[in-house]
């Protein structure tokens, strides 16, 4: 039973971040992202991380280029991405953050992922 709960609290949790609504849908979350936390701030300010095996870096310049691709505008400088940092914004978001933190868990390193944003 402890298995069946286990997998079906996995599940929840990858299935809350498809319905953040804010965060663009053209990006792609790991498939064994777990929340962290979820915070609203007033009508406009929304916090949101989780924490995933894959590694942050190759997220954030995947999801970088998938950001330009579909119309959003890097604000990121070149030595962001050495920082593990995306900036953006557009599509109803006045700007955002992600960040990517490697940190020890108890399945060994993971990746921190953050987001921070201002929406319109």
């Amino acid at each position: 039973m402890a298995v069946a709960i286990t997998a079906f609290l996995t599940v929840v949790a990858s299935a809350d971040i498809a319905l953040q609504d804010w965060i663009p849908s053209v990006l792609d979350m790991p498939d064994d992202a777990e929340i962290v936390a979820d915070r609203q701030i007033g009508s406009t300010i929304r916090m949101f991380s989780f924490s995933t095996q894959e590694n942050g870096a190759d997220l954030l310049r995947e999801w970088q280029q998938t950001l330009q691709d579909n119309g959003y505008i890097i604000n990121s400088a070149r030595d962001d991405l050495i920082e593990n940092a995306v900036e953006f914004s557009g599509n109803g978001i006045n700007n955002a953050k992600i960040l990517a933190t490697s940190v020890a868990g108890e399945a060994g390193n993971q990746t921190l992922i953050e987001f921070d944003a201002t929406l319109q």
